[in-house]
């Protein structure tokens, strides 16, 4: 028995590494309502559109993707199994996990991977994982449990793109029709927690699902409250109207660090907070390259981190942070310098103009607005802030509708999905992933290249041809990363994260939590 303890242990610890022994050891107790503060709401219940953000973090507790990646980057087995690359790397072959049921009892079939793909490819639907499976020709179905899927060219990164559900996540086949861009209900999924309701600024409930393939809950009941101011959320926690929080306000970070908050702890995400200046490339007045370099060197980035998040966060030139595998050391952006911030804006032609900057509700945009408004002003750019909903910043930005706004910034498994869906050319009035409305038709051949490069060493130059153009034309501006900290109640125990402070990371997340008292 004291062998299989320790085996046990050992396991779980490997799983989730920001668990401590002690917490290993405890054993979990099951049942009970579990209320998370978090900072935004869902945009939509289409599952296969905008699979980012929040929508993605929210969604990941009730859909699973075909393939997983465990917290060390790499691919694991998930709804498929197993499988196998042809010779020429153009067929993948899967073989699916046999049992897994959706929440309304149906067993899921290769027919409903066939279908999820079928749709995330038809343009018409606007899906999040369209780029990613652009490469795809056909699907074919041999038998109930495997799926056949043939690409144009080979690719590095394909699997890659199969372990998150941005690229589409499992829903029975048919559940979603063609075209429709708002569907009144969530279609099911295979996840650990089934959709119950949602109550758009309010909340948004989910139960376990008893029959779930994998972990299944510890919790009864998990319900995600809408409150985007952080202080408010941080009081509703030590009101006792919350158990756990996501975004802690970065002021109160070092007292509950420091145990000065009783009954409270803190799970860091250490890379979850990458921030960018994101600037309509296609239109006036940031389709004039120079007048976007001139804001990149017009920025003090360090100022507006120590601003917004009291000082957490590092800087960084690139779309990785620095020390990442694929942060380049030998590509500079542009630094800091006023002066020739205000040569390049001569050069441009701006001649005083407002520009609006388009700022979400909530304390960090607005003082990263409010700082970056300062700092334009000192080279001579004229900056109004336009302070919006959550939804109308989300729908300027799928429209193109916005002159600049800030960002977030995934710190994605693979440089083809941190670039390519960025970057490549689209419709300029669709921008489900190419917010900026970027198009270079030599930055869509290089990426093409990059993506298809199966060989370690050429996929490295030439993903850093792909970095040094960024720093050339300055389609977005990155900033840093900042971390973000989840501050849960003592008596909320199993809870982890990973870096980018996903709600269900691999072995860990809201399924594994339970309550204490």
């Amino acid at each position: 028995m004291k062998v299989q303890l320790v085996l046990v242990i050992a396991l779980a610890v490997f799983l989730c590494p920001n668990l401590s022994l002690a917490a290993a050891a405890e054993q979990p107790k099951t049942g009970g309502t579990l209320t998370m503060g978090i900072n935004k709401d869902l945009t939509m219940m289409n599952a296969m559109v905008r699979t980012q953000s929040t929508d993605r973090s929210i969604r990941d507790l009730m859909y699973d993707s075909l393939l997983g990646i465990d917290l060390k980057g790499n691919i694991q087995p998930y709804l498929a199994e197993s499988w196998e690359i042809s010779p020429d790397g153009k067929i993948y072959t899967f073989r699916l996990r046999k049992g897994v049921k959706f929440h309304d009892g149906r067993e899921m079939t290769s027919e409903d991977i066939k279908f999820c793909i079928d749709y995330t490819m038809n343009p018409k639907n606007a899906a999040t994982g369209l780029s990613r499976l652009s490469e795809v020709t056909k699907v074919e179905i041999p038998d109930r449990y495997t799926v056949r899927i043939h690409l144009k060219e080979p690719s590095a990164v394909f699997l890659a793109y199969l372990t998150d559900i941005q690229s589409f996540p499992v829903i029975p086949k048919g559940s979603l029709e063609e075209g429709i861009a708002k569907p009144e209900r969530y279609p099911i999924g295979t996840g650990p927690f089934r959709f119950v309701e949602w109550k758009p600024n309010q909340r948004i409930v989910f139960e376990r699902f008893d029959g779930y393939w994998g972990h299944k809950p510890f919790v009864d009941r998990l319900v995600l409250k809408d409150i985007s101011n952080s202080t408010s959320r941080f009081i509703a926690l030590r009101s006792g109207d919350l158990d756990i929080i996501e975004r802690t306000p970065y002021e109160w970070v070092k007292q509950v660090m420091e145990k000065k908050i009783e009954g409270t702890r803190v799970v860091t995400a250490g890379n979850a907070g990458g921030r960018r200046v994101r600037m309509n490339n296609a239109d006036p007045p940031f389709n004039n390259k120079k007048l976007r370099l001139a804001v990149a060197h017009a920025l003090n980035k360090e100022q507006i981190l120590k601003a917004a998040y009291f000082g957490f966060g590092e800087v960084t030139d690139q779309k990785y942070p620095r020390g990442h595998v694929w942060y380049f050391d030998d590509v500079s952006g542009p630094a800091y310098d006023p002066q020739k911030a205000r040569a390049l804006l001569k050069e441009s032609g701006y001649k005083g103009e407002t520009i609006p900057i388009t700022v979400r509700q909530g304390e960090d945009q607005e003082t990263e607005a409010a700082v970056l408004q300062a700092q334009l002003k000192g080279i001579g750019i004229n900056v109004k802030i336009d302070l919006v909903d959550f939804g109308t910043y989300v729908a300027r930005q799928r429209a193109g509708e916005y002159a600049f706004l800030f960002g977030g910034n995934s710190l994605d498994a693979d440089p083809a999905m941190a670039y390519a869906q960025d970057l490549v050319c689209g419709d300029p009035r669709k921008r489900t992933v190419n917010i900026e409305g970027y198009c270079d038709k030599e930055m869509d051949a290089l990426l093409k290249k990059a993506v298809s490069e199966v060989n370690p060493k050429q996929r490295r130059l030439l993903f850093r041809q792909v970095v040094q153009k960024v720093v050339e034309d300055v389609p977005f501006i990155p900033i840093g990363y900042a971390p973000r900290f989840f501050t849960l109640r003592d008596y909320v125990k199993g809870f982890t994260t990973n870096s980018e402070g996903e709600f269900r990371p691999w072995g860990g997340g809201l399924n594994y939590a339970w309550i204490d008292k």
